[in-house]
């Protein structure tokens, strides 16, 4: 059976937020990166936000046509208003990001 070309990249980003953080202002900044990343990106396919059920810990997964549009988006963003407020809210000690790629799991 042929398997079905699955081009894009996974971004996961998993994080804690700086101590005192208010977690409705962080969604709501959340919210904007998401509009900035659909309106100012091109790549973007899709994100989902995550977050443990004490919401501790997050989970950020983005997903980018490819690792070109993905890598390129990563220091675009640098400059985005909404990318700012949103990791401000976040501990930089606490970041591990990964990009990832589907196996193929054809043999």
């Amino acid at each position: 059976m042929e398997q079905i070309n699955q081009q894009y990249v996974m971004e996961m980003v998993l994080f804690k937020l700086r101590e005192g953080t208010d977690k409705r202002r962080f969604c709501q900044a959340a919210a904007a990166l998401t509009e900035a990343l659909q309106t100012e990106m091109s790549g973007f396919k899709g994100r989902t936000l995550l977050h443990t059920p004490d919401e501790n810990q997050w989970t950020d997964i983005i997903y980018w046509s490819d690792m070109k549009m993905a890598l390129t988006a990563m220091d675009q963003l640098k400059s985005v208003p909404a990318f700012q407020t949103f990791v401000a809210m976040i501990d930089s000690r606490e970041i591990t990001l990964r990009h990832l790629i589907p196996a193929n799991l054809s043999v």
